[in-house]
């Protein structure tokens, strides 16, 4: 996919996250745990096609990569800013995303959990991509 259609689908996720918070988190678990993990794969994408480690419709994130290692170093073998600390909270996010999706009821520090490191990763990502925009700019290298 294009990143234009990363971004896309990022903000529906989102808007969907943001909605199901707005109804209540214990209610709308399910929703919320298939938005992250999906939401975090397209923020996930969009960060790579900007610093130009992925290109056109070729290249797709699965969510599935991020439980496991093997799986991880085969289809991200390439270095990019804070990949240990992304890498660690997309892992996070998919751990979480079966029990929420197809479980019973999970407590609700359990779903805020969840919510956090969503909340995490697009704070590591968008500082990386603001740093990135302001030295292509050559405004702060």
């Amino acid at each position: 996919m294009k990143v234009e259609e990363h971004e896309k689908a990022y903000e529906e996720h989102k808007k969907n996250i943001d909605r199901a918070i707005e109804e209540g988190i214990e209610n709308n678990q399910r929703n919320i745990g298939y938005n992250i993990s999906q939401g975090s794969a397209e923020l996930f994408a969009i960060f790579l096609h900007k610093l130009h480690k992925i290109q056109g419709s070729g290249d797709q994130i699965d969510h599935r990569i991020f439980k496991s290692d093997s799986l991880i170093k085969k289809k991200i073998p390439f270095d990019f800013p804070s990949k240990k600390e992304i890498l660690d909270l997309m892992r996070e996010i998919e751990e979480e995303r079966n029990a929420l999706c197809y479980g019973s009821r999970k407590p609700k520090e359990r779903i805020e959990k969840a919510i956090k490191s969503f909340n995490a990763l697009r704070e590591v990502i968008n500082k990386k991509l603001s740093k990135e925009e302001k030295d292509k700019n050559g405004k702060s290298k």
